[in-house]
């Protein structure tokens, strides 16, 4: 499977949740979700400024079903229910969105303090170091696990999801 194909393949497959993903299938739509989200931050950064994100966040919603989707059918090739895939996915979501809160307030609260409060006061007040060390503690396992199975090879032969998707080289 080609990139295009792939990107194709994903969008194409947008709301199929059920069946089968080859490795290429998943790598390629990853790398297009997250080169496009990458190449849209830098163009949004230079035309907008650095603290505008709407481009990229919208980006990033029109990718994400089609993404969850083509990752649900690739963890079912390996032989694994989809749906396993909900729970690191909304783990490395939330923690995200929290750290990136937490960190947003202790900058703003620097910058913005009010009178006699100093640095550390503000820091400690918007973001505990032991909260933010178990939220990139708990991203890191998440991350490393949807890796993991993302990885692994295809379950030989059909299997409760569906047949063996298409092997290169062989006509269907």
């Amino acid at each position: 499977m080609t990139f295009v194909n792939a990107v194709k393949t994903g969008f194409r497959n947008a709301l199929v949740f059920s069946g089968r993903s080859r490795r290429p299938d998943y790598w390629w739509f990853f790398l297009f979700a997250f080169a496009g989200a990458f190449v849209i931050s830098i163009i949004e950064a230079m035309l907008l400024g650095a603290g505008s994100h709407l481009l990229t966040r919208l980006f990033q919603l029109v990718v994400f079903v089609p993404f969850l989707a083509v990752a649900m059918r690739r963890l079912q090739d390996t032989g694994k229910p989809g749906w396993w895939i909900l729970p690191p996915t909304a783990i490395v979501i939330i923690t995200a969105i929290v750290a990136g809160s937490v960190m947003r307030r202790a900058l703003a609260g620097v910058i913005d303090r009010p009178e006699g409060v100093s640095d550390a006061e503000m820091v400690a007040a918007s973001a505990s170091p032991a909260l933010l060390g178990g939220l990139l503690l708990a991203q890191v396992l998440a991350g490393a696990l949807i890796i993991w199975w993302m990885s692994r090879p295809s379950q030989r032969g059909a299997n409760v999801y569906g047949p063996e998707p298409r092997v290169r080289g062989t006509k269907s």
